[in-house]
């Protein structure tokens, strides 16, 4: 297997909100994270649609992040109930709460 196959690619870019980013206390890690699983777990010819199945390994690593601080940025938004862990899989999405704080947004603009 060739070099570049074994790496795995970065990913492309995040659009980070950062009013709500600020407000729940995320680090931008922890909103990359949370946005590739909600990406992620959206794909249509998904096995398992509606969830991130993939090792944390690989998803910290499409942001150059280490280990360990891939599963505390996600320690952090399942505490703060912003993604849930299924607990018989351990398959992670987003939840109720990232949809209102975080993806509705691009949708529509909230009154003041």
């Amino acid at each position: 297997m060739s070099e570049k196959k074994k790496r795995t690619e970065l990913a492309d870019f995040t659009t980070i909100k950062h009013h709500p980013r600020v407000m729940h206390d995320l680090s931008n890690n922890d909103y990359c994270i949370a946005s590739a699983i909600f990406t992620l777990s959206h794909n249509p010819q998904s096995t398992f649609p509606g969830w991130y199945y993939g090792k944390i390994e690989t998803l910290g690593k499409k942001f150059n992040l280490g280990r360990a601080t891939t599963y505390r940025s996600i320690e952090k938004l399942i505490e703060k109930e912003l993604v849930e862990k299924n607990n018989d899989t351990g398959f992670l999405r987003t939840t109720q709460l990232w949809w209102n704080e975080f993806e509705s947004l691009r949708l529509v603009k909230k009154d003041d």
